[in-house]
């Protein structure tokens, strides 16, 4: 092997360094040929006869060439050689050296290391055409490893679309699953703290027993029907600190709110079961009988007008007229009937002033007298505390007569103080042997009183009408009552103000009374807080059309 100088071997180029490599594989395989006596065919630089030409085109033909056995097909075969760069090259038409090519692998021949060799001689193009085909590999490569980056970039872009999309629809349902629920949630709760009926008015007898929280209790609501749900009661009541209830019997409805149900629980209840209570009749103050009847029939536990009591008109003053009950009630409460006006008396009826006005109960047992009873006993019961008062005091009286006062007071006076001065002015006008001159009597005796009339109407009243109830003719505290008094009322006939007045006048625009010993005062007072009032209201309205 030549020996090369280093410095020149550095300086070497790319062409020249193949060249050399192939001038040392030939030498090398020059040398194991000499030694194992096997030689290869001579080179001849004579040109091959035109004749042999073909021939030899035929038989490179049959050859592979040097491209395909390294598996190139594109490039043109060209022949080995041993020489130098300087020696002459083979025409591309001849292959004088195809013999040897056939020839087996010098290393599978001799034993010796396989070794790939090439004697080819590569020309500049041959190098240009490596360097492009190498130059052409990374640039493929260059450009496959950007497609791929670029490819790479592209997935992770849609990959972080996709998973956008992804979690903005899962939020989305989120969102919706939610809301739903929420709503539904909303829904399920307000229709859980509803009545649990609004047309089932019946009540049902329920025990609450002793030291029972608020969750029992919703419990046993709940199992009887009163309520829908007892976790509802537990949370509603506390959410609107409704707490102390007490224990006993309770007459319940399902058409209740939990409101009601509350606060009636907060009441207490009764040792033993009571009748359920079906409905409610309210008397107001001030009624006379005939605008009770009209009352009879409202059923006021209900807000709906179709929800009538099983009372009527007629069969209430059926009863409040029936003579036999009326002795009845005589002999079941004789202090408070003692003084009854007879029938014949002048009274419209016996028992007017003497049914309390009140609310009152009723259940399924409950008849007419049964509920007029109870208005009479409600009577006795206000007045027991006075009864010793009235007969036994510094100017004894009866009960119809205190009852009388009072029916008067309750309407020329709509105050407890303005009361017990008009009920003195009563009695002092008694004392002194006047009437007591009330427009409110005759108003009763004609069937005007509680009705709707004007200022004009109430001032102008036939002073002259020939009635027992005429106060302004006859002396003394008339028939009987003509109204059912208030307590505030019943009260201010049994202790009034102590006064020395014998007249009052109620300021008809105000209400307010005006209370005079002369009558010069009373005619002043008239003239100014009625009759100037109602000409100057009778001028406006003049005006006004």
């Amino acid at each position: 092997m030549v020996e090369k100088d280093t410095k020149k071997f550095e300086r070497e180029t790319f062409k020249d360094k193949i060249l050399r490599q192939l001038e040392e594989a030939s030498e090398s395989l020059d040398d194991v040929a000499s030694e194992t006596g096997f030689t290869a065919p001579k080179k001849t630089s004579v040109t091959p006869k035109s004749t042999n030409r073909s021939q030899d085109s035929e038989h490179l033909s049959d050859t592979p060439t040097h491209d395909e056995a390294f598996g190139k097909t594109d490039r043109p075969f060209r022949s080995r050689s041993s020489a130098s760069r300087a020696s002459k090259d083979w025409p591309a038409e001849t292959e004088p050296e195809l013999a040897f090519q056939d020839a087996p692998d010098s290393s599978e021949v001799f034993g010796t290391p396989k070794r790939r060799t090439s004697n080819a001689s590569f020309n500049h193009g041959e190098e240009d055409s490596l360097i492009e085909d190498t130059a052409e590999i990374k640039n493929i490569k260059r450009v496959s490893r950007q497609s791929q980056e670029s490819y790479t970039r592209s997935a992770k872009k849609k990959s972080k679309k996709l998973a956008g999309k992804i979690i903005a629809i899962v939020v989305l349902v989120l969102f919706v699953v939610g809301g739903a629920t929420g709503f539904l949630g909303y829904r399920y709760v307000k229709s859980e703290i509803q009545p649990y009926s609004l047309t089932d008015k019946s009540t049902k007898a329920i025990e609450i027993p002793t030291g029972a929280a608020s969750k029992e209790i919703g419990q046993i609501l709940e199992k009887n029907h009163v309520i829908k749900n007892a976790t509802a009661f537990q949370y509603y009541t506390k959410l609107k600190s409704l707490t102390g209830f007490k224990s006993g019997f309770y007459n319940l409805s399902p058409s209740m709110t939990l409101t009601e149900i509350a606060k009636t629980l907060q009441e207490g209840g009764t040792e033993k079961p009571v009748e359920p209570v079906l409905g409610k009749i309210t008397i107001p103050e001030g009624y006379t009988i005939d605008q009770m009847a009209e009352k009879i029939s409202d059923n006021v536990l209900t807000k709906s007008e179709k929800d009538k009591t099983p009372f009527t008109k007629d069969e209430f003053l059926k009863v409040v007229t029936d003579s036999a009950f009326i002795e009845k009630m005589k002999t079941t409460y004789p202090e408070l009937f003692e003084s009854l006006p007879a029938s014949d008396s002048g009274v419209k009826y016996q028992l007017e002033g003497y049914l309390f006005p009140a609310t009152y109960e009723y259940t399924k047992k409950s008849t007419m007298a049964s509920v007029v009873e109870q208005m009479i006993a409600v009577m006795n019961q206000n007045l027991q505390p006075y009864y010793a008062t009235i007969k036994t005091g510094p100017n004894p009286k009866t009960v119809n007569e205190v009852l009388s006062i009072a029916a008067l007071t309750e309407k020329e006076a709509n105050n407890d103080a303005d009361r017990r001065n008009v009920a003195q002015v009563f009695y002092n006008r008694i004392n002194v042997g006047m009437t007591l001159g009330s427009n409110i009597s005759i108003l009763y005796a004609e069937g005007k009183l509680g009705q709707k009339t004007t200022l004009a109407e109430d001032a102008a009243v036939n002073t002259s009408l020939d009635s027992p109830f005429n106060l302004y003719l006859h002396q003394g505290y008339g028939p009987g009552p003509v109204t059912n008094p208030s307590l505030s009322a019943i009260k201010a006939a049994v202790e009034p103000t102590d006064n020395n007045d014998l007249y009052f006048v109620a300021d008809v625009t105000t209400g307010k009374v005006y209370f005079s010993e002369t009558q010069a005062e009373h005619d002043a007072n008239v003239q100014k807080y009625v009759n100037d009032k109602l000409e100057n209201k009778a001028s406006d309205t003049e005006e006004s059309q």
